[in-house]
């Protein structure tokens, strides 16, 4: 088991040192009393959606708890659909008083991005579900603790508050255990309690992964580049200052853009947002999604779609238009759902759509295109049409636009703590399948929606040598952090862009947002809502802004040569002659050489 901080967990090894978790009060300060009554497995409520949600009291072994209550969901939209309640309070709160709550819970299985469950618990008023504190998690198969903790504002009666536990977000089974819910009374300091934490194998500064990380770096990711300046007639121009300010990454550093109402907004929020966009980033991914209110097949979203792809190509970026099949019933417009009896009119109306958005978008000159999503679970187009048919949407769209790399994307295959043989084998087939078939496919799209199972970077990399054996450039297409504990998640961030941006098959990292107003996982941005950044925010800069971003100075020497070696981009190019003239130039510094001679007559630069 992974090195996790129980600060506040009994912790206790079977022979074989395995851990025995289970809460301790003693642990706790003041004087423990029960708010809610016996929380046993037993005792807790249930309310769910019968025909997608099931409870059952489980048992469980070699742990400091007995039973556990298993939760067996399909996704429920709202996610209380299927839920976990604790009952109304059974006592009074003064205020003052702190609550505290915690819990074990684990996810057996989880259809998920991350291969981790995913779940919301909320302290709430039992008659109006008023939320006064919650927290998420994306647990993996281990048992892990979750806490809350509230100062409570106002004197409460019994029957003021209740817990509730929200796991219809997706299909999942999900067990919790050891449920407790005090209230340590007044005075109490509320940042000494115990807060949820992480951590992962290989995160000591020492640990050996770094080493041939940074080796292959230095190999990869940079380069010698020389400039020499002459006089017209070929004489050297010596001891002139040169500075060398790497200005645009060769390797794409890209954020998903939000769906364009603060993008496209004329706000405080939204002038901070492009701005930010355009300090951190050089790539960006534009939705182009084909659902019904949401995406493609509303006119005004459309509108809103073209407008966020043409602003990324009026500012210069890598482009991503993501994505453009997402072949499942739920993700896909009602009328194509409609056609799955017909697979001539259902095969007609997806060219249809492929011939539109490819022909409409080509003046965006895309570099990529995420072509099908999400295969591995998405297929029942595939299954009326035949697997080929995907291959069929990968040459029809080159054919219209040839110049795009085309991409297939799939989840879970760096996530889940690395844990993913199975998804990963079935996606080398599914892409030497395409290959087979003549599709033009361009690009490995790996998502990296990562919970708090959190792979470690020797797996990463080892991941990453096995969908390089297919000869084809890899891409983190859509990454995130899942977890409140920001110390973990900025030196995650750190390692995680480390080992993939060491690899020679990766070309490209997009982060999935980045502000916690517009991020589909609010607590996995690197920027607040009152933009504050974050550690893993200030980790993302420290790399790319920082210490992958050459500033070389030097001075050009007798033969009028100033030589350097830095990471591969578009370089500005300051020279400082001895007379105080200056001079900037625009330097493309290329993984196949870069070398350059630049003539500067008396008057130049003035």
């Amino acid at each position: 088991m992974r090195n996790m901080a129980f600060s506040t967990a009994l912790l206790i090894t079977t022979l074989s040192g395995a851990p025995l978790l289970g809460f301790d009060l003693e642990t706790l300060p003041g004087k423990p009393e029960p708010v809610f009554g016996e929380l046993s497995a037993g005792n807790l409520r249930t309310s769910g959606n019968t025909d997608r949600t099931t409870f059952a009291v489980v048992s469980v072994k070699w742990q400091l708890f007995r039973d556990a209550m298993q939760v067996k969901t399909l996704r429920t939209d709202p996610a209380w659909g299927a839920q976990i309640l604790s009952g109304a309070s059974k006592v009074p709160v003064a205020k003052g008083d702190t609550l505290f709550i915690s819990f074990m819970v684990r996810c057996p299985r989880a259809e998920t991005e991350s291969g981790c469950g995913s779940l919301q618990v909320f302290l709430q008023n039992a008659k109006t579900y008023e939320s006064f504190v919650s927290a998420s998690a994306a647990p993996g198969q281990e048992w892990r603790p979750l806490h809350l903790r509230y100062t409570v504002p106002w004197d409460c009666q019994p029957g003021y508050f209740e817990i509730a536990i929200h796991l219809g977000h997706a299909d999942q089974t999900i067990e919790i255990a050891d449920v407790i819910a005090v209230n340590l009374g007044p005075g109490i300091d509320v940042s000494a309690l115990p807060y949820n934490r992480i951590t992962y194998e290989g995160r000591a500064p020492d640990a050996p992964w770094r080493k041939g990380a940074a080796d292959r770096i230095e190999e990869l990711r940079k380069g010698g580049a020389t400039v020499r300046l002459t006089t017209p007639e070929g004489g050297p121009l010596t001891n002139v200052k040169v500075r060398a300010r790497l200005t645009r990454h060769r390797y794409q550093f890209g954020t998903f853009l939000d769906d364009g109402d603060t993008l496209l907004r004329e706000s405080p929020d939204g002038r901070k947002y492009r701005e930010t966009v355009c300090q951190l980033f050089n790539r960006v991914t534009c939705p182009l999604y084909w659902s019904d209110g949401w995406g493609w097949e509303n006119p005004e979203r459309r509108m809103v779609y073209l407008a966020m792809a043409q602003w990324a190509k009026s500012n210069g970026f890598h482009t991503r238009g993501h994505c453009l099949v997402w072949p499942g019933w739920k993700w896909m417009p009602k009328r194509i759902e409609a056609l799955k009896d017909d697979p001539a009119a259902l095969k007609s109306a997806i060219d249809a759509h492929l011939t539109e958005v490819a022909t409409l978008m080509r003046p965006i000159r895309f570099d990529t295109y995420d072509v099908v999503n999400e295969p591995r679970v998405n297929h029942v187009v595939q299954d009326i049409l035949g697997q080929q048919e995907m291959a069929n949407w990968f040459k029809l769209v080159h054919a219209i636009d040839p110049r795009p790399a085309l991409c297939l994307n799939e989840y879970n295959i760096i996530a889940g703590g690395g844990n993913t043989d199975a998804e990963i084998e079935t996606y080398i087939k599914q892409i030497r399948t395409l290959l087979d078939l003549g599709a033009p496919l361009g690009v490995i799209g790996v998502q990296c929606h990562i919970g708090e199972n959190l792979t470690p970077p020797e797996k990463i990399i080892a991941i990453l040598d096995r969908l390089a054996t297919l000869k084809l450039p890899i891409h983190a297409t859509e990454f995130d952090i899942a977890t409140d504990d920001w110390e973990t998640q900025g030196d995650y961030l750190r390692d995680f862009l480390t080992a993939f941006f060491s690899h020679p098959a990766t070309e490209s990292i997009t982060q999935w947002g980045f502000w916690e107003k517009a991020h589909w996982i609010p607590r996995a941005a690197l920027f607040t809502k009152d933009w504050r950044i974050k550690p893993a925010g200030q980790a993302y800069m420290d790399l790319v802004n920082g210490e992958w971003r050459t500033d070389a100075q030097g001075k050009t020497d007798d033969q009028g040569y100033f030589r350097t070696r830095g990471f591969y981009g578009d370089y500005e190019v300051t020279l400082t002659f001895p007379d105080g003239r200056t001079v900037t130039r625009p330097l493309s510094h290329k993984r196949d050489g870069t070398a350059a001679t630049w003539q500067f007559g008396e008057k130049d630069g003035k």
